[in-house]
């Protein structure tokens, strides 16, 4: 208004208006520009922050505390039903009710983690058959045998499962022109039969569809991965190809190694020398569970009972060996 009293044109004016609303126009948009930057910036490290601190949260306490979340909401929309005909007020009341239950139920979850799991362990070991109860045998185990006794006894529970490319295999060995693999796989293959007369054990033979070139023990370790079984075996390379893929094995020779009586440096056993050993003058016995003893200067006692003192005990990757020599008494 001023601006016209003092003589300014009517258009000059109205330009300087224009530019003073297209400056104030800019003057905004930078500020929200500013704004939306640093929101962004604040929601990115908020989502950084939130994703660190998830990371180091056991999943455990994820699995519960959202379990019991999702059960305080269902309980808080179900009870808010009640109040529809309240109106926008009973809205009202259905989310404080969501929000209070939705809530309690995340820290009975967080607070309760391990009752939960521990319940739920509990209840899945209760049920009959598991998978990580099924044991797969090899070509050794079926021709060593000892699994009948440990599958009489107990020691072996759930299901057996023999694949089908084990029974191949036997069944080539039964057929061999060898005098020694044609028992061994006629053995293999009795041992399986008489498994299969067991009450204590169901016996599955497996089939699978892995290509017939591939290696038996590539086939017996996809297999225990892909039933989650456990591998029996008495192969110790085996064993240990198995340790490297967290395959669970069990090796006949290491369980009978344990069960073997201990002997210590000292102690004096009674045996029958059987061979000569060796070296000059050494003889070669066995205890009953077939540990082999090593007796000094006693080939003269082939033959003959004799009462041994042991001198050392060499634990090996097949069993241990015990060194002794002759007892003689005063």
């Amino acid at each position: 208004m001023w601006q016209q009293l003092i003589g300014f044109p009517k258009g000059w004016i109205e330009e300087q208006e224009g530019m003073k609303e297209l400056w104030i126009s800019l003057a905004v948009i930078v500020i929200m520009l500013a704004v939306a930057v640093l929101s962004v910036r604040k929601l990115v490290h908020f989502v950084e922050c939130t994703k660190n601190h998830l990371l180091t949260v056991p999943i455990s306490l994820m699995i519960t505390g959202t379990s019991g979340l999702a059960i305080g909401l269902l309980l808080g929309l179900l009870s808010s039903f009640i109040m529809l005909w309240l109106g926008s007020i009973g809205e009202i009341i259905r989310a404080i009710l969501m929000t209070i239950l939705g809530y309690v139920g995340l820290r009975i979850g967080i607070t309760k983690s391990e009752d939960i799991l521990s319940f739920w362990k509990h209840e899945s070991l209760a049920e009959p058959v598991l998978s990580s109860m099924n044991k797969i045998i090899d070509t050794n185990i079926a021709i060593d045998g000892r699994i009948i006794e440990l599958c009489q006894d107990g020691f072996i529970e759930g299901s057996v499962l023999v694949p089908d490319f084990i029974l191949h295999e036997l069944q080539l060995l039964a057929d061999s022109s060898d005098t020694l693999r044609r028992h061994r796989g006629k053995r293999g293959l009795e041992v399986i039969a008489h498994l299969q007369q067991l009450e204590q054990v169901e016996v599955i033979i497996q089939n699978t569809q892995y290509p017939e070139t591939e290696p038996t023990d590539n086939k017996l370790l996809r297999l225990a991965l892909d039933t989650s079984a456990t591998l029996i075996t008495n192969d110790s390379n085996l064993q240990q190809l198995g340790h490297l893929q967290h395959i669970h094995v069990l090796n006949l020779n290491t369980l009978a190694s344990i069960m073997k009586p201990i002997l210590r440096a000292g102690q004096i056993v009674t045996t029958a020398i059987i061979k000569s050993g060796k070296e000059a003058g050494q003889g070669i016995a066995y205890l009953d569970d077939g540990t082999m003893i090593v007796v000094e200067d006693s080939q003269s006692y082939i033959g003959q009972e004799c009462e041994v003192i042991v001198t050392s005990v060499l634990q090996t990757a097949n069993g241990k060996m015990v060194f002794a020599k002759l007892h003689r008494s005063e």
